[in-house]
């Protein structure tokens, strides 16, 4: 009997140590998860960093949602209709010719509107009197009919550097297809005061001799031939000074950059790409309107004469168009 009691609690006692063995067991088990779990979101954590910094390096690209493209305004929509159905009648060409015209520039993208205060000062009757400031290429040197005496007799400028009457209004140039259309819409004072060899300088250092009284709205393109005499700075501290004075003189003044050149009679100290960036920012920075007849011409082209300054007819015409579209008229 005690024998058999003895083994009895011999066996009780095995199964007492069974058990506390297996409960530290389990525990240890039941924390293997926790652990397994804990290095997961860690690698996780690291892979993250990693794609991360792929991406900053730009070794990792990640699609972006397209941008729609802006839709056109109607009013902009209405100005390029009635440019193109006005454009026969305001050049003096036929229909036919316009529609030539248009369909060899089709290839090329129209210039952006850049403003819309003209239209808007056309739409209203507010034009009575215009004047254009410019050099050779605004009195139009190197177009048909430039050689033709003044048909207005009109002084356009009187002082330090002489006394010059306005080009014959029948010169093929862009100032003159200005005239004409503006003549349709009730200005009754237009004068091209372009100049041949005249730089944004002279307009700086005497601009009652150029402005005279003034004008409902002025233009000014300048610049080619400060390319070639002035430096960059020199050209900026002009431009501020003379464009100043002009838009005291005006309700609204429109500064426009000259077309690209590679001119054979003289070397530029700076090109026609470095005057845009200062009338541009000029421009911006004051207010005035900016047009850019930079890109509108092609170099060895039909677009220019045989020096790659002065454009022909068909070029000057060209640059009208652009004055016409980035106004929207």
């Amino acid at each position: 009997m005690a024998k058999h009691t003895g083994e009895k609690r011999a066996a009780s006692k095995a199964q007492s140590t069974l058990r506390a063995r297996g409960s530290h067991g389990g525990a240890a088990y039941g924390q293997r998860p926790v652990a397994r779990t804990l290095v997961t979101l860690l690698v996780a954590a690291a892979a993250c960093v990693v794609i991360v910094a792929l991406g900053e390096l730009g070794i990792l690209h990640y699609p972006e949602k397209p941008n729609p493209a802006p839709a056109k305004s109607a009013a902009t929509a209405s100005a390029a209709k009635d440019s193109s159905g006005r454009k026969a009648q305001d050049s003096g060409t036929s229909a036919a010719d316009a529609d030539a015209s248009d369909s060899s520039s089709s290839a090329k993208e129209s210039s952006p509107v850049v403003s819309t205060k003209l239209a808007d000062m056309f739409a209203k009757g507010e034009v009575k009197s215009i004047r254009v400031l410019g050099d050779s290429i605004t009195a139009g040197l190197g177009c048909d009919g430039y050689d033709a005496p003044s048909d207005t007799g009109t002084v356009v400028y009187s002082g330090p550097q002489g006394s010059y009457q306005e080009s014959a209004t029948t010169v093929s140039t862009w100032a003159n297809d200005f005239r004409a259309y503006a003549a349709q819409r009730g200005v009754t004072n237009f004068v091209n005061a372009g100049v041949s060899g005249f730089k944004m300088q002279y307009l700086a250092e005497d601009p009652a001799a150029w402005l005279g009284d003034g004008a409902d709205v002025i233009v000014v393109m300048l610049g080619t031939n400060d390319a070639a005499r002035r430096t960059s700075d020199e050209f900026c501290a002009d431009a501020e000074i003379g464009l100043k004075a002009a838009a005291a003189k005006c309700k609204l003044l429109i500064v426009v950059s000259p077309p690209q050149n590679r001119r054979t009679d003289a070397t530029n100290n700076f090109d026609m790409q470095r005057a845009d960036q200062v009338l541009a920012s000029l421009c911006k920075m004051k207010g005035y309107v900016h047009v850019s007849f930079l890109d509108t011409l092609q170099l060895d082209s039909e677009d220019f004469n045989a020096d790659e300054l002065h454009p022909t007819t068909a070029g000057s015409h060209k640059l009208w168009q652009a004055f016409r579209e980035q106004l929207a008229l």
